[in-house]
């Protein structure tokens, strides 16, 4: 079963560091990881570029990296960079 991380409300510039940090340490973990963006309501280009860098680290350790339940505004600016494969889509 994955493990679980909800990202915070805020994920702009100064987010950043934090979140990549806290990626890289659960992906050293080498187990599946759930990222929860219920709760964002700012993406910035940086901690998107942050995910997708997470993503592409995970995908080369075979490690499962999923976002599930993005905000609305987290949807908003994936779709706008393109990179909506990014998002789970949610299971009926």
């Amino acid at each position: 079963m994955p493990k679980i991380e909800h990202l915070p409300a805020v994920l702009d510039t100064a987010a950043a560091r934090p979140l990549a940090d806290m990626l890289r340490e659960r992906l050293a973990e080498n187990e599946p990881l759930l990222l929860d963006a219920a709760a964002v309501s700012q993406l910035g280009q940086a901690c998107l570029q942050v995910l997708l860098g997470a993503r592409q680290a995970a995908a080369m350790r075979n490690i499962d990296l999923a976002v599930r339940e993005p905000s609305e505004a987290m949807t908003s600016m994936v779709a706008l960079a393109g990179c909506s494969d990014l998002l789970v889509k949610a299971e009926n």
